[in-house]
């Protein structure tokens, strides 16, 4: 039999099991088995949120770099036309500048337009809101 192990207590020759731990010891041994599981889901999630993370930073400044990267293409491309070289000569070449990147539009409100009929109700029995 190994040292330290509780299930079963030999006496005299006999076996006996080993009596049930209670109170304080056997709670705090429940607990431990309880929270093992526990605390090694959050490790997981601890280490793959680092991952996440670091990706995700590296991801920011590749992002960064092709922006940077696309701007000295459009400068060149805009030297190459000031130099005499045509659009359509350096796009028969392949030459083709990377697009400038769209700016995002506030998104507006729909501005009612007189004469149009702009009320909750069609019916001209219902008399407008305000």
């Amino acid at each position: 039999m190994r040292a330290g192990y509780r299930g079963v207590r030999q006496t005299g020759g006999k076996s006996e099991p080993t009596p049930p731990r209670s109170g304080k010891a056997a709670a705090a041994a429940a607990a431990k088995t309880l929270l093992a599981d526990r605390i090694a889901l959050v490790n997981t999630l601890g280490d793959a949120l680092d991952v996440h993370r670091k990706q995700d930073a590296a991801a920011t400044q590749a992002r960064a770099a092709e922006h940077q990267a696309a701007e000295a293409a459009r400068t060149a491309h805009a030297a190459a036309l000031a130099g005499g070289w045509t659009a359509k000569q350096l796009n028969d070449a392949g030459l083709r500048p990377p697009k400038t990147p769209r700016t995002r539009q506030p998104r507006h409100e729909h501005t009612p337009v007189p004469g149009e009929n702009n009320h909750a109700s069609a019916d001209p029995a219902v008399p407008a809101a305000g």
